[in-house]
């Protein structure tokens, strides 16, 4: 079975889980008295928790999970006149995936507090208000931070905002109060076209954006004009999607608005341990330590679940183009830093074993002897990664395929 080679990790850091300060007396474990508790919080102060999938996928030991994917079947035409034994078409053998993801992202914590353990009562209250102000302030932030970017740079599809709406390319135009609900509502049809399902629709807008969005004239007279006691940045209702304002620093540079479908990833988090050492050499109060794990994948068949739309003011990368000429596959895409493809239909920015992928400033390599389904994206510095290209190559004929047609593998 493959095993995905998740990219490197960006932010957190990789702790020394060997290294232990030396210490004598009682040795408390948070987990079993506040792991739950810390859970609750952690929903009801997230931004992305709703958008999540905290729960699709099994552990693999301590720092892993297992995910399974079946294949799909395919449908034939009905042949009465071919051969008794044929006439139903190929056979075809559905291919299902199991796939392992490593979670890389690491934050750790090491306090101590002047006297902590003075009164039994006053011991587990202050233990709580440390421990949540830390995953309040810390913790939830760059999760919903790593997240966000996560699932922008692994989205399936990008788009501007033009002067008739949404579109893959064209000339950009900013996002105002004249055009927001016609793009939500757009790049939520542009869901629909993908056949992506209704129901676990988010889309993500800035708070200086989302002012822009709620002064909308279409949106005057709805009777859910402003969501009373909105609850984790959730606005309003739109059509299919569930719109929720977050801080501007969360929204990932060269993205405007982030749809996203619920199931389009795994997102997995852990309180890994958490400890109070009661009596630390050199300290006059004890030592609180813990670890937290946690990482967010874009499912290699479900990237069409994510949608960035970017602005004139801030654009993802343009999706490269794939044009044929004189036996060579050029890839382009203005201004990029890399330019990664595959040639046997599987999604480029999720790498299976086996699959050829190339990481290169002017990407044009020899035309595949065989049919190929190419696909390419492109990354920049500062921005969200492009949109997905796609195109079939019969070996002869190079077919452009739309960001709505499937690339059947």
């Amino acid at each position: 079975m493959p095993t995905i080679n998740h990219s490197a990790a960006i932010g957190g850091s990789v702790s020394n889980l060997r290294s232990t300060p030396n210490y004598t007396g009682a040795v408390y474990n948070l987990n079993e008295r506040y792991e739950k508790k810390l859970d609750e919080r952690f929903k009801t102060k997230s931004y992305t928790d709703s958008g999540a999938n905290l729960n699709e996928f099994s552990w693999v030991g301590v720092n892993a999970i297992q995910m399974e994917t079946e294949g799909l079947g395919v449908v034939n035409a009905y042949d009465f006149g071919a051969a008794l034994g044929e006439r139903m078409g190929a056979m075809h053998e559905i291919s299902d995936q199991r796939n392992i993801y490593q979670l890389k992202q690491y934050f750790s914590f090491r306090e101590t507090y002047e006297k902590l353990y003075s009164d039994d009562k006053l011991n587990e209250r202050k233990i709580q208000r440390i421990l949540k102000g830390i995953q309040d302030e810390r913790l939830v932030p760059a999760i919903d931070k790593y997240r966000l970017k996560t699932w922008a740079d692994g989205a399936g599809t990008t788009a501007i905002l033009t002067s008739t709406g949404p579109a893959i390319t064209g000339t950009a135009t900013a996002l105002s109060k004249d055009n927001v609900v016609r793009a939500m509502l757009t790049v939520s049809a542009m869901l629909d076209n993908m056949r992506v399902p209704m129901e676990g629709r988010m889309a993500y807008i800035g708070l200086t954006d989302a002012i822009e969005f709620q002064l909308a004239s279409e949106l005057q007279y709805s009777p859910e004009y402003i969501k009373a006691g909105a609850v984790n940045g959730e606005i309003r209702k739109l059509g299919k999607l569930t719109v929720i304002a977050i801080p501007d620093s969360l929204m990932p540079a060269g993205c405007k608005i982030l749809v996203k479908w619920k199931k389009a990833t795994i997102d997995p988090r852990k309180l890994s341990w958490s400890r109070v050492y009661e009596h630390v050499e050199g300290y006059s109060g004890p030592v609180l330590n813990g670890l937290y794990r946690y990482d967010s994948f874009v499912k290699a068949m479900k990237a069409n679940g994510i949608l960035v739309l970017g602005d004139s003011n801030a654009a993802p990368q343009a999706t490269p183009t794939i044009t044929v000429a004189s036996n060579k596959v050029t890839l382009a895409s203005a201004g990029n830093d890399h330019i990664y493809y595959t040639v046997d239909g599987h999604n480029p920015k999720v790498t299976d074993n086996g699959t050829t992928v190339v990481n290169t400033y002017s990407a044009a390599f020899d035309v595949p002897t065989e049919p190929a389904y190419i696909q390419a994206y492109a990354t920049k510095a500062g921005k969200v990664a492009s949109g997905i290209a796609k195109a079939y190559w019969d070996g002869s004929t190079l077919t452009q395929l739309s960001y709505d047609q499937d690339v059947e593998i």
